[in-house]
Order: C-alpha cells, then structure tokens, then sequence
C-alpha cells in the first residue's frame, strides 16, 4: 500500500498577538459584526401596526354565542377599558386573545402576526402576559419565591434543577419585581399570610416576569377594599406607557382612570367604544347599567 504524503500545516495568515491565544482574534471577529449590524440596523417596528387587531372574533361553546363578531385594534402603548355588566363576555374575549380559549371565528393579530391558532404558551412566547380574576399563586410559598418561578418560567432553563445562588440572575430580577410591585416588604412573607390586595399586587408582578408587550389584567381589583384600591391604581398608572394594557374592570373608579379608550360590551358584542370622558354620559352605557338596555 501506497502511504499518501502528509500535507504540511497551513501558518495562519493572521496570526494572534503573542500572549494573547486566539481570544482576540474571537473578539475582533465580534467587533467586525457590530460595525455590520450598525452599519444596517434592523427596520423599526411600524407604529402603524396595532399592538392588538381583532377581526370579527367569535366564541362559540355548543349553540351558545359567547362573544360574536368583535373588532377592534389597540394601539401600541393604549391603555383600553373593557366594562360591561355580568355575563357580557369580557373574560371570554380576554380568554380568547390569550389561548384559554382559541376563537372560532375571525381572527387575532398581535403586532402585525396571527396568533388565532397558537397555544397559550406560544402566544406568553410572542408577549402576552396576564392576570386572571382568581388568584392563582403557590399558597405555601413566599412572594419573592412566587416572582423567581414566574421569571425562571419565561427564561430558557426554566426546567433547571439547580438552587439559584446570590448572584443568580431570575433571583435579581424577582427582587426587581417585587420593587416594581410595590411587595419587596413582604418578600419573605408566605403568600397565604399576605392581604388579597397584596396578592393582585404579586399576580402583578408575576405577568411582568416575562417582559411582555402587551399586559392584560382581569379584574384586578375585584374583591379589594377602599383602602387598598389606591395602591392597586398606582401600580397600574406607574407601568411604562410603552407597555400596551388591557384592563377589564367593574369598578370605574378604576377602569376610567386607567384607560386612553372604553370598549363597552353587552351580550358577547361591542356596543360602545368611546374615550372615558364621554363614556360615563353615553346613553346607552346608562342604560345598561342603569336598566332599560334591550
């Protein structure tokens, strides 16, 4: 047999300084690509694409029409209202937007892409975040320990067995959150020894925890006292206005307040869409509210 000749070792044309091993050469590769990526951004997003576009959605469980033929965009960075009385279908919809429950008909578009059919943890993936109207949190554990498994949830290695150290980055950004949330006091307390305002507060911050873009609150401050409303209202009016809301509520003192636009509902449709100075003296809002709507 024939032994082929052995190839002699090409030098490296571009040798790494002496000292340094090839950890500089990986560096300036690096730095070659961000002068690329600066030199040819990425496009802006387009302000003119709504954050939220619904288009005739509807729900239907068996023969009964639970939300029909709603449409509506949201801009980016709105903050919009949904009110209506028991039973007008607005934790359907919102059930709907998120996955709980996928529309059967039309369509739900979230800046610009369909997500009518995606799972519920794909649309979390694609920014929605979300309180519910019943407390959902681990009872037998602390605040910060409920805000680390919210933030570990959203973050690659949320399956990890491993304890989180000191200098732990979904640990930080759960103290973060409890800052944010106004609830760092009460970090280390269980969550079954804490207010039912406390515990809003915390679901809060758990939605918060995967840095959506659009935030959509349930009924918040459903079953909250006098006293503890004002606080629930801060939180919500400091949340950064870049942050798209969505805020169903019974209580106007909240909802009004907390809202750029008001979409009435009534009997699973939208009846009324209209700014919150002018919603108050609508008619057709009185009468429902008031009696006398068909």
């Amino acid at each position: 047999m024939i032994e082929a000749p052995r190839r002699k070792p090409i030098a490296n044309p571009f040798p790494a300084p002496a000292g340094k091993g090839i950890r500089k050469q990986k560096h300036s590769t690096n730095e070659i690509m961000t002068a690329s990526q600066q030199s040819n951004p990425p496009p802006a997003p387009d302000a003119a694409v709504p954050a939220l576009r619904l288009e005739q959605v509807g729900r239907r469980f068996g023969a009964l029409q639970a939300v029909r033929n709603v449409t509506f965009d949201i801009a980016r960075g709105e903050r919009r209202g949904i009110i209506g009385p028991n039973g007008a279908g607005k934790t359907t919809l919102f059930n709907t937007i998120c996955g709980d429950f996928p529309p059967t008909e039309g369509r739900i578009l979230l800046f610009g892409e369909d997500i009518s059919r995606l799972k519920p943890h794909l649309r979390a993936r694609q920014g929605i975040g979300r309180t519910y109207q019943t407390s959902l949190l681990f009872t037998g554990l602390t605040v910060l320990e409920n805000l680390f498994l919210a933030v570990r949830g959203a973050m690659p290695n949320r399956l990890s067995l491993l304890k989180p150290g000191a200098g732990d980055a979904a640990l930080a950004k759960a103290r973060d959150l409890a800052e944010r949330v106004r609830v760092s006091n009460i970090a280390a307390e269980k969550i079954d020894t804490i207010s039912h305002g406390q515990r809003r507060q915390v679901e809060v911050g758990m939605a918060l925890a995967s840095d959506p873009k659009l935030l959509m609150l349930d009924e918040p401050a459903a079953g909250l006292s006098a006293g503890e409303r004002p606080e629930l209202v801060k939180l919500i009016q400091d949340l950064p206005r870049d942050l798209t809301l969505i805020l169903i509520e019974h209580d106007m003192e909240v909802a009004l307040p907390n809202s750029d636009i008001v979409t009435v509902m009534k009997d699973g449709e939208v009846v009324v869409e209209n700014t919150p100075d002018r919603i108050a003296d609508d008619p057709v809002v009185q009468a429902i509210y008031l009696g006398g709507a068909h």
